[in-house]
């Protein structure tokens, strides 16, 4: 078998030794004497301890030859020496031998060409590693904002769609193969201005807001990126804030209210106070005259200041600065009695068309507040189709499920009345869709409108817990829906048959600081036969109760006077006579009026303007 070895070794270009049991060098081949030993041979039976070996290569060995006899098989191992220009390479291989526990050892230098290629292989596995730990990555990070609640894309520079998450495609579809214009905006061009595409101009971040087609709004966050090649993109994430926009809306809208209740209820006592004498002689001359060149102009006088009362009534309606007091109703027989009024109203060319389908129409709401809102609605309808047109009132009701399920953003689970108002008239521009709601904005002034209309409507419905709507579009019309929430049913209602009013008795005590409104008053209140003594301020008007010893039947007092306020002076009355009967006449009840009045034993409120009619007959009432 050595001689094989010796034969083999001798023919072998490659550096070839064999070693024995005890791991004695018992032979080697020249090339192996030349590589390791400079081509001596004392090296031949000594033991690899003292063999005169590089020591990576020795402890190299040394391991090689125990694994190779106890499992057999082969074993590699390299090692380097040499001086940084003059560095070398070696191979080595360890393999059974030609005699048990014989093993052969293979040693080679590797050349300049093959390390170069071994280095550029281990270049190309560290590169491909990087790449697959790279394409890891980037699928980890798509799959996870895959997975974000908010839309997130990539955009290339012509216009086409690099990526998009789910949420994304929830909401446009699918958007391979297609551009952004036309993913978001249903465009078959770019858009004009486009936000997204200044950042592959600047190279810097943008922030904006966007509005879809289909009324949803994002705020858009874009930022500058890159795809796998280097190519520029930009990345967008889209967080939907459209039910944030409707709070902060309706946080408007409410600070506005406020506004406007502060300004009513500042302004609307004066007011009152003056359209008083205004609306009372006025009244009072048209009932003395049968000229018409003197009655109708004084009529129109008339309706104007009736007209102005009522604007000031809309106004504190809509800032709801006064008590209402609410009870269970039926909606469909006070709509029934409120359009059949309207319908009389009607110019020629208006159609009314009216559909009751509710089932459940009981609400919990006062009376005025919902013949208000649905008189407003027409009547906005009206002013909408000054060439005529159809007006149609359809009732109706409607269950929510669930919020998500909601046919309208703030409409809570429950059951629902549904009042719809639908014109054919001139429809609304999208941008004043926007402000229809706000007070004192109108598009119909040359018809009449004097932009509260839809405001106090708004104002009611959200009082009640219920939401206004309104589709249109120039040219097609409008359609205002009013969602009410449904009460437990109400009682039967005893309404009482109307009387004819008559002339009055009783003696009154008449305390008001405007002296026109104590003059129109005192005058409408003798004519109907009443005994009045009317005086100037609330100091007066104590004094002239205690002179009388009681002697009046009712005592009739304005709230808001300099010195002594009717309260206060109507408080000093009844702690004095208990049985006094007093009222307040004013022309703006504030909130926290009414239960201090009840509790200082005060009959009632008398709100300014009133007609002269509505005068006498609520006194007659307190009288009887």
């Amino acid at each position: 078998m050595t001689w094989d070895f010796q034969h083999y070794a001798a023919q072998s270009q490659n550096a070839l030794a064999l070693f024995d049991a005890e791991n004695r060098l018992i032979n080697a081949n020249a090339p192996f004497l030349d590589l390791l030993f400079g081509g001596e041979s004392d090296g031949i039976g000594r033991a690899l301890p003292v063999l005169k070996l590089p020591r990576p290569m020795r402890d190299g060995l040394e391991s090689g030859l125990s694994e190779v006899r106890r499992a057999g098989g082969g074993h590699r191992f390299s090692w380097e020496e040499g001086a940084e220009v003059d560095h070398r390479r070696y191979q080595c291989q360890v393999l059974s031998g030609p005699g048990k526990d014989q093993a052969v050892v293979e040693v080679r230098e590797e050349s300049v060409a093959e390390r170069l290629k071994q280095a550029l292989t281990a270049e190309r596995l560290v590169r491909r590693r990087e790449e697959h730990l790279k394409k890891r990555g980037r699928r980890l990070f798509l799959n996870v904002i895959d997975e974000l609640p908010v839309f997130v894309y990539m955009q290339r520079r012509d216009y086409t769609v690099a990526y998009a998450n789910r949420k994304t495609r929830t909401y446009y579809g699918e958007t391979e193969g297609r551009f952004c214009y036309e993913v978001f905006s249903g465009r078959d061009s770019p858009c004009p201005h486009c936000p997204t595409f200044r950042v592959f101009a600047t190279g810097g971040p943008e922030n904006w807001q966007f509005t879809d087609a289909e009324g949803r709004t994002f705020q858009i966050y874009d930022y500058p990126f890159e795809d796998e090649n280097g190519e520029p993109l930009v990345m967008e994430l889209g967080i939907d804030v459209t039910e944030l926009k409707r709070v902060e809306r309706e946080l408007f809208q409410a600070h506005k209210m406020r506004a406007i209740g502060v300004l009513a209820g500042g302004i609307a006592h004066d007011l009152n106070n003056n359209l008083v004498p205004i609306v009372f002689n006025l009244d009072f001359v048209l009932n003395k005259t049968v000229d018409p060149v003197l009655a109708d102009p004084l009529s129109e006088a008339l309706r104007a200041a009736y007209r102005a009362a009522d604007l000031v009534e809309q106004v504190m309606e809509y800032s709801r600065q006064q008590n209402v007091t609410l009870s269970p109703l039926r909606l469909i027989p006070l709509a029934r009695e409120s359009l059949d009024l309207l319908r009389a109203t009607l110019p020629g060319n208006i159609a009314l068309s009216v559909a009751y389908r509710a089932e459940k129409d009981s609400l919990l709401a006062h009376p005025a507040q919902i013949q208000q809102l649905l008189l407003n609605l027409c009547r906005n309808a009206v002013q909408a189709m000054p060439g005529g047109g159809t007006l149609t009132v359809d009732i109706g009701n409607l269950a929510v499920a669930s919020t998500k399920k909601a046919p309208h953003p703030g409409l809570s689970p429950g059951d629902y009345a549904v009042v719809r108002v639908t014109d054919t008239g001139c429809g609304i521009e999208p941008d004043s869709l926007e402000r229809i709601f706000e007070p004192f904005y109108t598009t119909k002034k040359n018809a009449g409108g004097t932009g509260m209309g839809l405001a106090v409507v708004h104002a009611i419905a959200a009082s009640r817990g219920g939401v206004v709507h309104v589709d249109s579009a120039p040219g097609a019309g409008a359609s205002f829906t009013v969602y009410l929430p449904l009460a437990a049913p109400a009682g039967e209602q005893i309404v009482a048959e109307p009387r004819p009013a008559g002339r009055g008795t009783g003696r009154l005590l008449l305390v008001d600081d405007d002296r026109g409104t104590l003059l129109a008053m005192s005058r409408v209140l003798r004519g109907a036969g009443f005994t009045v003594t009317a005086v100037e301020s609330g100091e007066k008007g104590l004094q002239a109760y205690l002179d009388a010893k009681g002697g009046f039947d009712l005592i009739l007092a304005d709230q808001s006077m300099p010195g002594m306020c009717g309260m206060d002076m109507l408080g000093r009355i009844l702690r004095h006579d208990h049985r006094a009967k007093a009222v307040i006449c004013t022309g703006h009840v504030e909130p926290h009026l009414e239960a201090e009045a009840g509790r200082a034993g005060i009959a009632g409120f008398l709100v300014k303007p009133m007609s002269p009619r509505t005068l006498v007959d609520n006194i007659r009432r307190l009288l009887g």
